[in-house]
């Protein structure tokens, strides 16, 4: 394009960006240039819209051959130098949503880099990209206009039916749902916010868009306390700067009312009157007359409750409004599975998500794909084996969840390990108590057997408890599949130091609290006579509760419980993540005795505790350092290296990285020598270790698996006759393995 077309271009569009847009003449004209120079097939730039930090453009995308949204954003305070990186991190975690027919489908998302004029060595300029960023543009599909909008085209035009308004709010409902199972909340929902696609069911389709200020809710806190957002859709709790996952209901209440009552609320009824009276739960626009007896209004009236604890999740929300709405939907759910959508909308689910026949999967098939699509691709990677992430398998397991009726048919996929699945839900008979299943092939029913006997002796809020606990056979015979039900919480340690690490809100104090949980969790086992043999930071969880951080061992797969008078398991293989492993285990040769025992634990949680301590300074080099550490004989732990020597966290390394077993402080010791700040030394919970200890059972030769089935533990089995496989797991930043193999030493 000449520059004289440029010109032109720049000065159509910079006439219509409202004044309090960032993004003023200058800006554009270099958005323009850059746009032309970095990203050329792009073309036909026509403006749409824009916000205070934001301006899209409508443009045709030659590459792609569609028609589009561009979102050039930049970031208010230019002294930020993380702001424009922190909203690339944000778009590209809720990529994830792009299966959702109700979120607006993000294409892709890239910077535009500052330029500079260079000469070459013939002393001609050249165009070559500073490493600056200057924008970040998302790539969207295109919408006509926004909710608000079709407000205005009612107003004018003629009103909604009572069907249309409950499809509008359901479809509203849904968007929000598919954000909330995954624990993100939009933080900004309000009429402009949500856009209209054209579709051939009710003659259009609702979409959340603009993600800007979208935040996770689960990785390190429970709320907020920035404001973000619009004013006029402020919950109560935003005010005194608690926003919370529940607070984007209370924005979409306030949409849902003038959705309800377009003839009587115009689109600046909400005043300082308004929010005082709902704020302080007198009354719901009273000034009004809006319909009290809608179901719209009942399932607003609970969004607008003064107690953020009161309103229903976004879920239930849905359901309710669903059976309300009392007639079957022309669309079909992506955030939950609903039971009379699975023979009615069979083939509209397979054409969403597969685009294949419809005799190539069964209704299930659908639904298992469907949850699949909706699983970011870094959580589908780590089903290495391919046991779960194949249709065929996936479906099977949920017809039988399904069936069974224990459940909320509402599933999210969280994790895919070595051995097994994660899902959440929630259970019927614990008041829709939110759950994590673990589901998990049966290769070892011994080993399956003993993890089941070990957590049901485990009661304390020292280690994630176990519900219930079943086998899946007929449906997916010949194969076994047991199912744990466990207590959920909010992320993995792994997930949340990377978090805190991210977001350098990590005291010392907060350091040495898990620090201490972390040592009274696996002393806690060790008062069973269990040793864990696998501790890493993904096998401690984190429950949050408001500031209240509490930290949970789990994982027992790989636990063994020893007899009273045993105080280790001799045995050739390698058991656990051996970047963790103790000296006694990683030194000894393919053909020598590899030793565990509590001291070996005690070990893996001093190198634990140097992570939590100093986690910037050793998650580059984990692998390397841990292990370089228990193969060369050392009189001082890190010696040579920069860690933090001046901690109360230091005391407690000094005492258990120590390379000779016999040296090494037991978890006990430390404990007892402490007793105010750990809960396994006090009187109570002996007491609880007094009553559901049940020791290593006798009978070697029971196979069968179930809460009340006689279960064995390897500290029963002669030495010499365990053969056992190994899971051995390497991690880094850069490489991860998990496999079933010999291992093979030695390291260079």
């Amino acid at each position: 394009m000449s520059k004289a077309l440029q010109d032109q271009l720049i000065k159509t569009i910079s006439e219509k960006i409202s004044k309090d847009c960032y993004i003023k003449k200058a800006s554009l004209k270099e958005i323009i240039k850059l746009m032309f120079n970095q990203k050329t097939y792009f073309s036909n730039f026509e403006y749409l819209n824009n916000g205070t930090y934001a301006l899209i453009l409508r443009a045709q995308n030659t590459k792609e051959n569609r028609i589009v949204a561009l979102k050039f954003l930049t970031c208010s305070n230019k002294e930020d130098k993380n702001g424009i990186e922190s909203l690339k991190k944000e778009y590209e975690m809720l990529q994830k949503f792009s299966q959702s027919d109700f979120l607006v489908n993000v294409y892709d998302c890239f910077y535009l880099m500052e330029e500079d004029v260079q000469q070459d060595k013939d002393g001609n300029e050249k165009i070559i990209l500073t490493k600056e960023k200057s924008y970040f543009v998302l790539e969207m599909e295109l919408c006509q206009q926004n909710l608000k909008e079709l407000f205005d085209f009612f107003r004018n035009k003629q009103l909604p039916s009572k069907e249309i308004k409950e499809i509008i709010a359901i479809q509203m409902l849904e968007g929000l749902n598919n954000l909330h199972v995954k624990n993100i909340m939009h933080r900004d929902i309000k009429p402009h916010n949500f856009l209209v696609q054209a579709s051939q069911t009710y003659g259009f389709t609702i979409k959340i868009c603009d993600l800007a200020f979208a935040s996770s809710v689960t990785k390190s806190k429970s709320h907020y306390i920035s404001k973000k957002g619009t004013d006029a859709y402020f919950a109560p709790e935003v005010e005194i700067g608690q926003s919370r996952i529940q607070s984007d209901l209370f924005s979409l209440g306030l949409v849902l009312l003038e959705l309800d009552n377009l003839k009587v609320l115009n689109e600046n009824w909400i005043d300082f009157n308004i929010k005082a009276e709902i704020h302080q739960g007198k009354a719901i626009a009273s000034k009004y007359q809006i319909d009290r007896n809608s179901n719209i209004y009942k399932i607003a009236k609970i969004c607008l409750k003064l107690n953020y604890l009161e309103r229903n999740t976004s879920g239930d929300l849905l359901s309710e409004l669903i059976k309300l709405h009392g007639k079957p939907l022309k669309f079909t759910l992506t955030s939950m599975i609903l039971e009379e959508q699975i023979p009615q909308q069979a083939q509209l689910i397979f054409n969403n998500i597969k685009k294949i026949q419809k005799n190539e999967q069964t209704q299930f098939d659908e639904q298992a794909q469907m949850l699949l699509d909706d699983t970011d691709q870094q959580i589908k990677k780590k089903d290495i084996y391919q046991q779960f992430t194949k249709v065929e398998i996936l479906s099977k397991l949920l017809k039988n969840l399904y069936e069974d009726k224990k459940y909320v048919n509402n599933f999210q996929i969280l994790s895919f390990g070595s051995y097994g699945m994660v899902l959440s839900t929630k259970k019927v008979n614990l008041k829709n108590k939110e759950i994590v299943l673990k589901i998990q092939k049966i290769a070892n029913e011994q080993q399956i057997q003993n993890e089941i006997r070990i957590m049901q002796q485990l009661k304390t809020p020292l280690v994630v408890q176990l519900y219930d606990n079943y086998v899946i056979e007929k449906v997916t015979s010949p194969e076994k599949y047991v199912v744990f039900e466990l207590e959920k919480c909010s992320c993995s340690l792994q997930d949340y130091l990377e978090r805190q690490a991210k977001e350098g809100e990590f005291s010392d104090e907060e350091k040495l609290n898990i620090a201490l949980q972390i040592i009274d969790s696996v002393n806690y086992i060790h008062c069973f006579n269990i040793i864990h043999r696998d501790i890493k930071p993904d096998n401690f969880l984190v429950s949050l509760d408001g500031n209240k951080l509490q930290i949970k061992l789990c994982d027992f797969g790989l636990s063994a419980q020893l007899g009273k008078n045993c105080e280790q398991i001799n045995i050739l293989d390698m058991v656990g993540n051996w970047i963790y492993m103790a000296p006694e285990i990683l030194t000894k040769n393919d053909n020598e005795n590899k030793i565990y025992s509590k001291k070996s634990d005690s070990y893996a949680v001093g190198l634990l505790l140097s992570l939590v301590d100093n986690y910037l300074i050793l998650k580059e080099n984990l692998a390397i350092t841990f292990i370089n550490m228990a193969q060369k004989k050392y009189d001082e732990p890190f010696k040579n290296i920069n860690i933090k020597r001046d901690t109360e966290i230091f005391k407690f390394i000094k005492l258990l990285v120590v390379w000779k077993r016999v040296n090494r402080a037991s978890l006990s010791i430390i404990v007892e020598s402490n007793s105010k700040k750990f809960k396994s030394n006090q009187n109570d919970m002996k007491q609880i270790i007094s009553q559901h200890y049940l020791g290593p059972i006798q009978n070697f030769e029971t196979v069968n698996i179930g809460p009340a089935a006689p279960l064995q533990t390897q500290g029963q089995i002669p030495i010499q006759d365990i053969k056992q496989k190994i899971c051995i797991q390497y991690e880094n930043p850069n490489i991860r393995y998990n496999q079933h193999f010999k291992f093979k030493r030695k390291f260079e």
